[in-house]
C-alpha cells in the first residue's frame, strides 16, 4: 500500500525500507476482478513484505511452486 510516498505492508503495517528509488523486495499484487466473481468490477492493489508472505504461504494447502532463476534482474 502506498501512503504519503511510503510503501507499507498490507498485512503487518510495517513500512518497507527504501534505498534511493528502490524499496526492499516484496510482493506487489494488482488484481482486476472480472465477471462472475463476488468482486465484479473491483480492482485491488496490495504490497506484502517477505516475512508476511512466508507466513501466508505456510497456510496454503498446496505450496507454491518455486524454482531457481538463472538470470536476476
Amino acid at each position: 500500500m502506498v501512503e504519503n510516498n511510503r510503501t507499507i505492508c498490507n498485512c503487518c503495517g510495517r513500512e518497507l525500507k527504501r534505498c534511493g528509488t528502490r524499496y526492499e523486495d516484496h510482493l506487489h499484487i494488482i488484481k482486476n476482478w472480472g465477471y462472475l466473481s463476488v468482486q465484479d468490477g473491483i480492482a485491488e492493489e496490495m504490497d506484502i513484505c517477505t516475512e508476511c508472505l512466508e507466513n501466508w504461504e505456510r497456510t496454503f494447502v498446496i505450496a507454491p511452486q518455486k524454482y531457481q532463476m538463472t538470470e536476476l534482474l
